[in-house]
């Protein structure tokens, strides 16, 4: 889990098919020590995790990636030029599984999209 080591939630509005929340990337976390050194960039693996959990609070519940009919990878994130940043999800709950459509932004920058299928964690 990323959630209070990775970023922190500033604002958070979760509905039975929604989230949207206002979080902050801790630019200093080690992970940049690698990914890129004096330059940093979020990596997409962890962009993903983030929708995933926030999918997982609004259902309550562990899921696992089933498929990843579309992602997309935008615009480069770089956590000290954002300090905040929207993520934004909706869901259906489809025959066991979780439709599932969401993205990262800031303003009118959009870093990441995605629009796949979770399922319930075995």
């Amino acid at each position: 889990m990323l959630q209070h080591n990775f970023y922190r939630i500033v604002t958070k509005d979760l509905t039975p098919t929604s989230a949207r929340a206002v979080i902050t990337l801790d630019a200093s976390h080690r992970i940049f020590d690698g990914h890129f050194p004096g330059q940093p960039v979020v990596p997409g693996v962890c962009m993903m995790q983030i929708v995933r959990e926030f999918v997982e609070q609004g259902v309550g519940a562990p899921l696992q990636i089933t498929t990843a009919d579309n992602m997309k990878f935008l615009s480069i994130l770089n956590p000290t030029e954002h300090g905040e940043v929207v993520v934004t999800v909706s869901y259906t709950l489809t025959d066991g599984l979780y439709i599932v459509d969401g993205s990262l932004s800031a303003g009118a920058v959009i870093f990441f999209k995605f629009k796949g299928t979770l399922s319930p964690a075995a």
